[in-house]
């Protein structure tokens, strides 16, 4: 897989990642539920993860673009 292909990846799970973290808030205010506090901390270091993976990736693929890809 490419870095393009990476980008895209981070892009993907960075979004669903948003829809779980507000997906656990409507939940708690609509259902009334006790969320851990442990879960809000792992889905806030899954984030920026996500966000750094996807910021690397793109970076790369800018410099696949200029430089051209890597060859080992």
């Amino acid at each position: 897989m490419g870095n393009k292909g990476k980008r895209n990846l981070f892009l993907t799970l960075l979004i669903l990642e948003v829809f779980v973290y507000f997906g656990i808030a409507m939940f708690k205010n609509h259902f009334d539920l006790q969320v851990k506090w442990w879960i809000y901390i792992i889905t806030a270091f899954l984030f920026i993860f996500f966000l750094g993976g996807y910021r690397n990736f793109s970076q790369a693929g800018k410099e696949d673009e200029k430089y051209g890809p890597v060859v080992k």
